[in-house]
Parts: structure tokens; C-alpha cells; sequence
């Protein structure tokens, strides 16, 4: 993270690249020396500040679904009263969590948050069906 001397900060790789191109395309407005260029920079800024944000909201319920769906398998493994699944569907919702966390509490890059969330849930959904496949 780069300290701006107004407070601001610079994207990370944590934040991504639709945001870092947001960022840039918001620059070009404040840069913008006459009325055309403002608006023409407003118009390249805008639909990707829109699609920044989409993003940022969509990997913030993603974070919350995969670690929910981690707490739903740990709870059908624990309450299957079989041992395999027990501590197969602990195992899991465990490892999903910490993983979940992880990622987010040491800020790990865009593509890394990326495919963490998207793993986890792929295990989950996994683990999901092929429970109710066997039960």
C-alpha cells in the first residue's frame, strides 16, 4: 500500500484490476483540462468504477457464502453419526474457513482471493452432494 501525502492510497494487488483501472480512469478526470475532455473522461471512468464496485460486492458475499457453506458442511458432517463423515465434514468446514480468513486477513492478491473463495465452495458443493449421493 503506497501512502498518498493527501491520505489517499494507491490500489494493491489486493484490490485488483478493475479497480486499479477505476482508479487510473478517475485520475483522467481530475486531469481533465477542458469540458470535452472531463466528460470523455467521465465516460471512461464511470462503467468502470460501476463494475469495480459490482466486483468488490460480489467477492464480499462470495467470502460469506464459502464461509457459510464451510459452517453447513461441518454441521451436516457433524450431525451424520457417521465417523468418516464426522471428521471428513470438520475437516472441511474447518480448513474452508481458515483458508477464507486467511486470505482476507493477510491480503492476499485479487486472482489468490479469487480462487480460495471459488475452491471452497467448489469443495463444499463437493463434499454437499456426494453426501446426500451416499445418505
Amino acid at each position: 500500500m503506497t501512502a498518498m501525502a493527501d491520505g489517499q492510497r494507491e490500489p494493491t494487488n489486493e484490490d485488483g484490476p478493475l479497480f486499479r483501472s477505476a482508479y487510473e480512469h478517475a485520475d483522467a478526470v481530475d486531469k481533465a483540462e477542458d469540458p470535452a475532455q472531463r466528460r470523455r473522461a467521465w465516460g471512461g471512468f464511470l462503467p468502470r468504477a460501476l463494475v469495480a464496485l459490482a466486483e468488490g460486492f460480489l467477492r464480499d458475499w462470495m467470502l460469506i457464502g464459502a464461509v457459510l457453506f464451510s459452517v453447513i458442511v461441518g454441521f451436516i458432517g457433524g450431525s451424520s453419526g457417521d465417523l468418516p463423515w464426522i471428521i471428513g465434514g470438520v475437516a472441511a468446514a474447518v480448513t474452508g474457513t481458515a483458508l477464507v480468513l486467511i486470505a482476507v486477513a493477510r491480503h492476499w492478491s485479487f486472482g489468490r482471493q479469487w480462487t480460495v473463495i471459488l475452491g471452497v465452495f467448489a469443495l463444499q458443493i463437493v463434499l454437499m452432494i456426494l453426501f446426500w449421493r451416499t445418505h
